[in-house]
């Protein structure tokens, strides 16, 4: 049974987990809705004045271009790949959020496999929710790896001190 604190904490990163796969299924969703839309560069710059974001923007201008030039395959690729993470990020919110030790596992390999990718992006092009991401990872990976070995070192100690068969 896991501790109070030690579910908590769990909780927490299920809860990271399930928000980044409803944030991908609600931008999966905003895809569809502009690449079905007659003019989707006018719905994205209506968007953008509500929220106050400059017209100008690099990350507007970069993201429309490339919404704009997305071919049948292309969006068939992105997809596919999006609904993949939804499911990983999905699979491993949910066993956390059960204190699975499965998941705990799941999370740090697959946590830690995107560290690199997600580094050479902060280097590459330094932002805030990049670096936040960057650095929520990290400590999520250094977290679980820390509670499996303790998990580890007290299953070992409680079968070495076991009765003897």
């Amino acid at each position: 049974m896991a501790s109070p604190v030690r579910l908590g904490i769990l909780r927490l990163i299920a809860l990271f987990k399930l928000f980044k796969a409803l944030l991908l299924l609600a931008s999966l969703a905003m895809v569809f809705n502009l690449v079905r839309q007659d003019d989707p560069a006018h719905t994205v710059i209506s968007w953008a004045l509500m929220f106050h974001v400059d017209r100008d923007n690099r990350y507007l201008s970069a993201g429309l271009a490339a919404l704009l030039h997305l071919n049948p395959k292309q969006l068939e690729v992105l997809t596919l790949g999006t609904l993949l993470y939804v499911i990983l990020f999905s699979v491993e919110g949910v066993g956390l959020w059960g204190a699975k030790l499965w998941a705990e596992y799941l999370t740090i390999i697959a946590t830690a496999g995107f560290v690199p990718v997600e580094l050479h992006e902060v280097v590459r092009s330094n932002s805030s929710p990049k670096t936040v991401t960057l650095l929520l990872n990290i400590a999520t990976v250094a977290y679980l790896v820390i509670q499996v070995r303790r998990r580890g070192h007290r299953g070992a100690t409680t079968r070495a001190s076991g009765p003897a068969a």
